[in-house]
């Protein structure tokens, strides 16, 4: 093994001298680019709007004492103090709920012209070390839950990384031959959010600082996945273990390893095998503690890659990898965006979106479309019986039921409170009553348990259908909900068609 290693080389990373000219030039470009302030206005209103909060801001410690960074209320209006809620999250860096504010007379640690009954505090953490605080205020009591703080949470998180580029900007900064590539490749990488654009990016500007068969993997757990391909040809199998390869060395040591002569290592560089005999370089892609993906580059001849192409590919996989996590995340707040907090099912706002967009469906295409509304029976009585916390896992337990029961193509929602809607794609009248009966009846012998007690639930069902959108889409839910109210005055615990239902009428 210790000649192998004769052959390896960890990259490490090197202070080049820019002149000044070409940093300017570089640096100008992705300031343009890189807009914090823009990206921090953005992310703090959408975190409002999801977690319907008055409003949410932005406090930094600075010298010792926290400044207003951001907030989606009047800058003016918004004064922090360095006691109260504020200075308990930032010291004890913890997140904190607190629902009444207002009777306990407690200090949120800063002050704003509204009135403040709720608060969630939650750390800026770089590490173990405190930057700041992100919170979120409310004039109705109790107006957070336990959902709200971790999407602020992941929020927070965000910020974090936002912060951190706008200190190491000035880092990217480089000046090689192959700055015009790093300059051309890094306004694809830093403006999209799209992965495939990330990943024909990255693959492009490697093969323009360095020309050779490339090879891209993203981990998927303990295994990896190749997703892109330049020049190398690889089996149909697209999944690997990289285990006693020279890229899992590399995922373990966390850096990059280059190999001027492959003939003289005996351990496989990729898990499968290739006719390529000459240097590799091996890039893993990492964002923060994260490991994304690996970057391969090979080529026939010996000492094929240079250090200063080398620490360009480090630059660049290091622009792609922190593009990638800003595109996972992107994805993760549209998913947050239409998703209830605390059920996982579709927020009220998005059912009502794709309900318009199947109605405008039903103008072109002659199918038919139904909907269940769905109403726990006495659900009043398990939280008064049993608490809210009880309360809350029965409406999970509810919601993963309903998400197991219908088919994948179906829109699952929470309507509201204990109710439930489901749209239910190309169903006509007896399909929906097919289905609204075996969901009652999966929910009727579904057993929750409280410590050793067993809790039983039922629920009615209101059913209307639409084949020709002869009706609208509002006239189209009051159907649902009558039926549904019909089957509540009959006794609960039943599913109700409304043309069935107009007919005994």
């Amino acid at each position: 093994m210790s000649s192998d290693l004769n052959e390896i080389s960890f990259s490490d990373s090197k202070e080049g001298v820019m002149p000044l000219s070409d940093g300017k030039v570089i640096s100008n470009y992705l300031e343009s680019m890189f807009r914090p302030d823009d990206e921090l206005k953005e992310l703090l209103s959408i975190a409002k709007g999801i977690i319907y909060a008055d409003s949410v801001s932005l406090f930094l410690n600075t010298d010792g004492s926290m400044r207003l960074r951001y907030s989606t209320d009047e800058w003016s209006r918004v004064l922090p103090s360095d006691k109260g809620l504020l200075n308990v999250c930032f010291t004890g860096k913890k997140p904190l709920i607190s629902s009444d504010i207002d009777s306990r007379k407690l200090d949120a640690g800063y002050l704003k012209k509204d009135k403040i009954s709720s608060v969630i505090a939650v750390p800026v953490l770089d590490g173990e070390f405190p930057l700041g605080v992100l919170t979120a205020d409310s004039a109705r009591y109790h107006a957070f839950s336990s959902a709200d703080r971790e999407i602020l949470e992941t929020f927070s998180r965000q910020i974090v990384r936002i912060i951190q580029r706008e200190r190491v900007l000035p880092q990217i900064n480089r000046s090689y031959s192959g700055l015009k590539i790093l300059h051309e490749e890094s306004s694809t990488l830093l403006s999209s959010l799209n992965m495939d654009v990330i990943v024909e990016s990255l693959l492009s500007g490697a093969h323009r600082i360095s020309p050779s068969d490339i090879i891209f993997f993203v981990s998927k757990g303990p295994q990896f996945e190749i997703v892109a391909a330049k020049g190398l040809r690889f089996p149909d199998k697209k999944s690997f273990n990289i285990k006693g390869t020279l890229l899992d060395m590399s995922v373990k040591n966390r850096q990059a390893v280059y190999i001027s002569n492959i003939k003289n290592y005996r351990s496989p560089i990729l898990p499968f095998k290739t006719d390529i005999s000459g240097s590799a370089f091996i890039l893993p892609m990492l964002y923060e503690k994260t490991l994304l993906g690996i970057l391969v580059l090979m080529s026939d001849n010996m000492d094929a890659f240079g250090p200063n192409q080398r620490e360009l590919l480090e630059v660049l996989g290091n622009q792609a990898a922190t593009s990638i996590a800003n595109a996972r995340f992107h994805a993760e707040i549209e998913r947050l965006a239409i998703t209830d907090g605390l059920t996982g099912l579709f927020n009220h706002r998005h059912f009502q979106e794709r309900l318009s967009r199947e109605f405008d469906r039903l103008k072109r295409f002659l199918e038919p479309l139904s909907l269940l509304i769905i109403d726990i029976d006495y659900f009043k009585r398990i939280n008064d019986t049993y608490g809210h916390p009880v309360g809350d896992m029965v409406l999970k337990g509810v919601a993963g039921i309903i998400k197991k029961t219908v088919r994948n193509i179906d829109v699952s929602a929470r309507y509201g409170g204990e109710e439930f809607a489901v749209i239910l794609l190309g169903t006509d009248a007896r399909g929906a009553l097919n289905m609204a009966e075996r969901l009652r009846k999966t929910l009727m012998n579904a057993k929750f348990t409280i410590e050793k007690e067993s809790l039983h639930v039922t629920a009615s069902i209101g059913i209307s259908t639409c084949g020709d959108g002869s009706i609208k889409k509002e006239e189209f839910v009051e159907r649902a909900d009558k039926a549904l109210y019909h089957a509540k005055q009959a006794g609960r615990n039943r599913c109700i068609l409304w043309d069935e239902m107009l007919c005994r009428e």
